[in-house]
Parts: C-alpha cells; structure tokens; sequence
C-alpha cells in the first residue's frame, strides 16, 4: 500500500478522515496558489450566464472529510425538508455518497457483511424523501481509499472485489426498485504519469463490478465520478491511461469532478481539460456529465477545510462544463448552501442557484 496522506478523527459521535499533519503546509500551499489563480481568472473576464442548471448533487449523511451538515440521525422529513430546498435550484436527481466507508468503519444502512461498522442508518430515509419529492436516486456502494493507494497486492484486490460485490448485493435485496442507479464510489485521478499495474488492476475492479451488475440489473445504471489533475504536456497520456482503465467497462455515465474547489485544476484549463474528459467519454461510448465543485478549499488542517466558492467562479464552471457536459452535478450541495453555517457566501449561492434554474 501507499504511504497515507490521511489520519482519522473523531468529530461529535462521528469520524472523518483529516490530512496528515506532514502535508497539511505543502496542500495548503497548493490551495492558495490554485485560489489566486482563479481569482485572477474572474477578475479578468466576464463572468458568463449559465445556460444549464445544476440538476444533481452528491448528499451524504457524513462528509467524509470535513464536519459539514451532519444528517447522521436525520428523519425522512428533515431530508425532505433539503430536497424541497435542492428543487429550487432545479435538482431533480441526487447521489447518496457510498452506503459503507471502509477505512471509517461506518455502514449507512442495515449491513450484514459490515455489522460490526457504526451503524447511521439513513439511506431508506433518503429513499423515502426522494420518494416523496419527487427525485430520482443514485446510491453509491462500498468506498474505500484503493483508487488512490493501490498496491501491488493481488489479494487486498480481491478483497476490495468482494467487498464491492457484497455492499450491490445488500443493497438491491434492501431497496432495489427504489433508486435508479449505482454510483461507484472509490475516486481516482490520472496523477501525471503512466503506471501499468494500477491502471490494469483498476481495470479488473471496475470490468468486473460493471459486468457483475449488470449481469444481475441490466437496467441499472452506473456513475462514476473520477478527480481531474492538470499536468503540463500529458493531456495525451492522460487519454492513453483512461482509455486502459476504462477498457471493456459497461460505465453508462463519467461524471468528472471538475476539481476546481479542491484545486486540482484551474479555470485557466478547465475547457482544456473537458475536452479531453469529453474525448475518453466519446471513445467508450459514455454518457458526460460534470460534477461542478461548489466549493474552495482552504486550509486542511481544520475540521471544515472549505467555504463556499465565489458565485463568479461557479458560472465560469458551469458555463464551461455546459460546452460538452449532457447534465451538471455538484459535490454536496447541502453544505454549500446552508446559511446558518457559512453565511453570506452561502446565501449568495443559494440565489445564483436559484437564478440558473429560471
């Protein structure tokens, strides 16, 4: 395994992961040149009026690495009570982050093959919200670290196989005519060189769980959400490796992270980077969406290490995203536009939300 860059804490009667404390200066440095960077880019142009709402996000009881909105013992009417609230802004769909973090040891739902996890039950809350308003699902499965810490190690793989196999099948036999699909939960990046193994070992996890599922649930559909990393020069490489992870995959849509909030891309190059997301989505025959960040990340060394990002910022994103993406998604809207924690930022969002929709 890969040398982790995370510790776990506990926060209220939750845990969360928090960067190690040997890079919290080096990413925090990276976020602050990132930030300047796109501040600099709305200053110098005009900012852009949206031409497609955002009509997804991601929710969660727990983020996993930040405090947030907790909903760890939310009723189906508090999660009703957001839906109304996402609807406003032209939500129509959501995606329940991942049912099970692995390293967390939390389980969201009746598990058997995680019993011994913190148990939250919350997903057939979701579900019943949902239900009631009027929107349409996407449960994530099993989440784990391996996308971003996988080793040479042939069992682990196999594990992770299984683990992902079981969280589908408990989910299905739980609630299986009441979401639409499932989203992949494990993130991964190109991240600026070719490495075989892993794009092979991803390969096998991600054909593997497709083929399983749909096998089983050929009118389920699958999400994934994968990070974008700008590297210098390596744009072909980049296709090069997705075009090998993403080999034989039955994937119905790539959601790509945009990563402008967690600064692993700018606005400077984030058409750039779309069309080559939208060049990989092409070859394979997958559906694009953009998962459009809503945030702007700080200062890892605090429970809360993002604020909500400049409502200028964000019309650059979905204006940009809105060129080659079929639907915009977000990353957990609930935080973002929650006035009592994050203000005036927060209700500003809320109101560009609101005015995309129209």
């Amino acid at each position: 395994m890969a040398k982790k860059n995370w510790k776990i804490i506990e926060v209220e009667d939750f845990v969360i992961f928090k960067a190690s404390d040997d890079i919290i200066d080096e990413a925090n440095a990276q976020y602050a040149r990132a930030n300047e960077s796109n501040r600099r880019y709305v200053e110098s142009h005009p900012t852009p009026e949206p031409t497609m709402p955002i009509s997804g996000t991601f929710v969660c009881a727990q983020p996993p690495n930040y405090r947030g909105i907790p909903m760890v013992h939310a009723t189906a009417d508090d999660w009703a009570e957001k839906f109304e609230l996402f609807k406003t802004f032209g939500v129509d769909t959501v995606i329940y982050q991942a049912a099970v973090w692995n390293e967390l040891e939390t389980v969201y739902y009746p598990s058997k093959r995680f019993k011994d996890y913190r148990l939250f039950d919350q997903i057939g809350n979701v579900l019943e919200a949902a239900k009631r308003t009027g929107i349409e699902v996407y449960l994530g499965g099993y989440g784990s670290v391996s996308g971003w810490c996988m080793g040479k190690d042939p069992a682990y793989v196999e594990m992770e196989k299984q683990n992902h196999f079981a969280v589908q099948d408990e989910l299905f036999e739980l609630y299986g005519s009441q979401f639409k699909g499932i989203y992949f939960a494990p993130e991964t990046a190109y991240r600026g060189e070719r490495d075989l193994y892993t794009e092979k070992t991803l390969n096998s996890i991600y054909r593997d769980f497709c083929d399983r599922l749909k096998g089983l649930h050929p009118d389920c559909e699958i999400v994934m959400s994968p990070a974008t990393k700008y590297y210098e020069g390596k744009l072909d490489e980049m296709i090069e490796s997705w075009n090998v992870i993403l080999d034989g995959v039955k994937l119905d849509v790539m959601a790509p992270q945009d990563s402008i909030g967690c600064t692993g891309t700018t606005l400077e190059h984030q058409e750039t980077m779309f069309k080559v997301w939208r060049k990989i989505c092409d070859d394979k025959n997958i559906r694009f969406w953009s998962n459009v960040e809503l945030f702007e990340a700080r200062d890892c060394s605090q429970i809360d290490t993002s604020i909500c990002a400049d409502t200028r910022r964000v019309a650059h994103q979905m204006s940009n995203a809105a060129k080659v993406a079929e639907k915009l998604i977000s990353w957990e809207m609930l935080s973002y536009t929650d006035v009592a924690r994050h203000g005036e930022r927060a209700e500003a969002l809320k109101k560009f939300l609101q005015q995309c929709k129209k």
